[in-house]
């Protein structure tokens, strides 16, 4: 792994301008030369990306009333959505929020008015909404319906600017505050043209390649760190994954991993998007093999359907496709100019990969789609860059934030409370090294090396606001290129995941400018509180759609832990095990309409409005020390003695010859006027009433009664930013 400053390539690069300032001034500038257009456009935000992330992060600025430059490398917006990746990697489809879920609410929309007749659209009509890429659920769509329905919404944002056909070259600081971003005009030949300068309170780095980290010489990392304790499956390791290894159980580790750290990158690919056109002589095929042409690369099966309206494929090929090894690394650390290099060899192998489809795949019918990219050779605008750098920030994810069984619970990744953002789709490495020979060995030499597919381990987790931040960087938020290991990049680089840290860039952004505050001294708590204001989920239930009435509330109190999430019935499921593939989803219920038992409300109301535990015996016969509820049931009756309106009930049984018994009833339902009353009673303050006080109360409302103590110096009131060295 590559760990990089480039404190000299900065000095470098300060010393050219000023020479650059001297030759232009005396009039002697050389024929050719570039210069950067002045003065400078200023800002409030400034993005640069138009990827799922960059687009969430110039709406949520935008629509807090911030003026928003957003600028995008290819002439669309969408990044790899509306450049080839043409699915949602969400699993669950209640795991969508925010700007990513009006996307997928709009494609839906789309898809069932306008592409009502297109045959794949109605066969997913009669589909469980809860099947992958459903696009009949607007979880899969066309390239250009993407890239019209992220212009359609961004437009809708009055204060944000769209600049198209422009990448980052340089940055603009004072001491260690990233001011202002120089671009570049680059068309899709890779021409460079023209320089512009922008200038932000914040910049937000929404490429792939987080190439502004390299600029402002913010530290960042590449490649794979080494395996540890707390990334068991980092560094070299050759696994079944893809392969259906003789002998060998899902989920297995082979001989030779050692787990050695090294600089090297998932494979790269351009995402090509077939068309069926339903006759072998049509005018997309490809006349000729592309230079280097080599059939024993690729392989294809011709029994392969369309997944997309209008007789559409996404043309994803892993061991033996479109996927190439070799060059992630040099493609993220090389320069524009080395970039368009870069970009023919992966041309010319993808081209390949279709011409293999056409010819010795069998499948000459299709070919490259007539109406996608039309102004690119009908070739996608962008590489499919699976990782690029990955900044030093205040705290950076791991493996074991997410494993649902190093540091969690069995069935999520450990409760981080200053979530701002949430995953649920396994971890997911294609191939460092790709197969060599088609008589694949088990692993060593000649074997797909690299390759992760930890779906059952991998739990709903959640990622803290501080992997964004750089440690000591000023005035640059990281929404893409966030601080985590290689590992768990794996996870969090789908594009849903991108989205989610991109609006809450955008909401940091908005606050930081409000309140002229420095990124890092963001409250998380405020950044919380809009995130949810806007539908967006911090702790993933799949029973808990954002209209519903204790959306929020429930959403604060699972990030105090004040519900609890390992019950061990929902282990139990229809499947062999409950893993993140089990789309029955019991597991991650919240069940809002059940009614709510006293030793789940004890855990709600102690851990809800954040009352220290106190504890002096076991006294109830019913609620042991081992019982779920012991310290909450323990710490309300605590407090209940020390008040002169005892609040907490309780039965002692004195039966003749028998020992006394003292029962709390755990699993009795609560009234709301006994909830109410103990509320008052821990917080010492008589407590409005609920209507029908002799009712029970349900999940749902026993959280919204909780949460309406907000602002009373209870709930959240101490989440702040943490910083954590890996």
């Amino acid at each position: 792994m590559l760990r990089l400053t480039t404190p000299l390539i900065r000095q470098f690069k300060i010393l050219f301008a000023l020479l650059l300032v001297v030759i232009l001034q005396a009039g002697v500038a050389a024929e050719g030369s570039v210069t950067v257009q002045s003065p400078a456009r200023d800002y409030d935000v400034a993005v640069i990306g138009g990827t799922p992330a960059g687009i969430a992060a110039a709406i949520a600025a935008g629509r807090a009333g911030k003026t928003v430059v957003l600028i995008e490398q290819s002439p669309v917006l969408g990044g790899m959505l509306s450049s080839g990746v043409i699915r949602l990697d969400d699993l669950y489809v209640e795991s969508n929020s925010g700007v990513m879920e009006e996307f997928r609410q709009r494609v839906k929309t789309y898809h069932r008015t306008k592409l009502a007749e297109d045959p794949l659209v109605k066969a997913h009509l009669t589909r469980d909404p809860r099947f992958p890429w459903n696009v009949a659920e607007g979880r899969a769509w066309e390239p250009h319906t993407a890239a019209r329905i992220y212009a359609e919404i961004v437009a809708e944002v009055g204060a944000v600017t769209t600049c198209f056909n422009e990448v980052a070259v340089d940055v603009e600081m004072k001491e260690n505050r990233v001011t202002g971003v120089i671009t570049q005009d680059r068309d899709n030949q890779g021409n460079l043209g023209k320089k512009q300068a922008y200038t932000a309170k914040v910049i937000i780095d929404a490429t792939y390649e987080a190439d502004l980290a390299a600029f402002a010489n913010v530290p960042f990392r590449i490649g794979r760190e080494a395996r540890s304790e707390e990334e068991p499956h980092a560094g070299r390791i050759y696994t079944n994954f893809f392969r259906g290894v003789p002998g060998a159980l899902k989920a297995t580790i082979l001989p030779e991993s050692t787990g050695e750290a090294d600089d090297r990158s998932q494979a790269f690919t351009y995402r090509l998007t077939g068309k069926d056109y339903g006759r072998p002589d049509h005018p997309y095929r490809i006349k000729e093999p592309p230079p280097n042409y080599d059939p024993a690369k690729y392989r294809w099966n011709s029994n392969n359907k369309p997944i997309i309206p209008n007789r559409k494929f996404d043309l994803l090929g892993i061991s033996w496709g479109g996927d190439l090894t070799g060059y992630g690394t040099r493609w993220v650390l090389a320069d524009w100019k080395e970039r368009v290099k870069i970009e023919r060899i992966f041309r010319n192998y993808d081209l390949g990969w279709l011409y293999y489809i056409q010819t010795e795949g069998g499948s000459p019918n299709i070919g490259i789609p007539d109406d996608e990219f039309m102004d690119n050779n009908n070739v996608p605008y962008r590489l499919y860059v699976r990782q690029g750098r990955r900044i030093e920030g205040l705290y950076t994810l791991k493996e074991s934030d997410i494993h649902k069984d190093l540091r969690g619970n069995g069935l999520r990744g450990p409760l981080n409370p200053n979530s701002v953002a949430i995953g649920v789709y396994g971890i997911d490495s294609h191939n460092v090294q790709g197969p060599t020979t088609r008589k694949e060995p088990r692993s060593g030499e000649g074997a797909a090396e690299g390759t992760l597919h930890l779906f059952d381990v991998t739990g709903p987790y959640q990622i803290p606001y501080g992997v964004m931040v750089p440690e000591q960087h000023h005035g640059i938020l990281f929404p893409v290129g966030i601080s985590s290991t290689h590992v768990a990049m794996c996870t969090v680089r789908m594009e849903p995941v991108w989205s989610s840290l991109g609006q809450a860039a955008g909401v940091a952004a908005a606050l930081a400018v409000t309140h002229d505050l420095e990124l890092g001294k963001v409250p998380v708590s405020q950044i919380q509180d809009e995130l949810l204001k806007q539908g967006c989920v911090l702790f993933f239930y799949t029973d808990l759609p954002r209209d519903a009435p204790a959306f929020e509330a429930v959403q604060k109190l699972s990030l105090l832990g004040a519900i609890a999430n390992n019950d061990p019935d929902r282990f139990h499921s229809n499947g062999p095990s409950t893993s993140l593939t089990d789309l029955n989803k019991k597991a991650y219920r919240f069940r809002p309409k059940e009614l709510v038992t006293r030793s789940e409300f004890a855990r709600m109301v102690v851990k809800g409005l954040q009352i220290p535990l106190s504890i002096t015996a076991a006294h109830f016969s019913d609620v042991p020390r081992g019982h779920p509820a012991f310290q909450y049931i323990e710490t309300l009756y605590d407090y209940s003695t020390q008040s002169h309106r005892p609040f907490f009930d309780y039965e002692i049984h004195k039966e003749t010859g028998k020992t006394t018994r003292i029962l709390a009833y755990p699993d009795q339902e609560v009234t709301r006027a006994k909830a109410i009353k103990i509320i008052s009673g821990l917080l010492r303050k008589k407590v409005q009433a609920w209507p029908k006080p002799d009712a029970n109360l349900t999940r749902g409302e026993a959280a919204q009664l909780i949460y309406q103590q907000k602002g009373r110096g209870v709930i959240g009131s101490g989440v702040t930013t943490e910083r954590v060295k890996s």
